[in-house]
């Protein structure tokens, strides 16, 4: 459990009402990783939801040829800075992560277990209607990310 305070510092906590705040700060943790951590790795059950406090954090998918497992690839897609959410496909079915993450420099999340989160939601429209929220705009944000990316990539092959 976490104090509300900590909480009530970042914006995307800042849609939530008191009572909503208690209720995830007695379902998260305060947590501390050290370099070269991965906080989850893709495809595996999606259970925590994290918000970084300090540290960067790289979100990168594994490239992999069937018959060829020498052409396997990270690819690294974006970096969480602080204030930002990792773990957004515990909120979107199948739960299940759909890149890893890795820590780059020394990181301090907040864990939140997404197993009762989504049971709350289940109970609690408004929060489920503010997490869906925040959620798709995160997932917005790494939408346009990619998009530049992609952009960059394709006028260097044409250069």
């Amino acid at each position: 459990m976490i104090a509300t305070d900590l909480l009530r510092q970042y914006a995307f906590f800042s849609v939530f009402t008191p009572r909503q705040l208690e209720s995830i700060a007695g379902i998260a943790e305060d947590e501390s990783y050290p370099p070269g951590s991965l906080l989850f790795q893709e495809r595996q059950p999606a259970e925590a939801l994290y918000l970084l406090l300090k540290g960067s954090v790289e979100l990168f998918y594994t490239v992999e040829v069937e018959y060829h497992p020498e052409l396997r690839k990270e690819l690294v897609f974006t970096v969480i800075q602080p204030g930002e959410l990792l773990g957004i496909s515990t909120l979107i079915e199948p739960h299940v992560f759909t890149s890893s993450a890795r820590v780059i420099s020394a990181a301090r999340v907040i864990k939140i277990n997404a197993l009762k989160l989504r049971e709350w939601c289940e109970k609690d429209y408004s929060l489920s209607s503010a997490l869906v929220n925040q959620v798709a705009q995160a997932a917005i944000e790494r939408l346009n990310a990619t998009r530049k990316q992609l952009a960059t990539a394709w006028a260097a092959s044409r250069a």
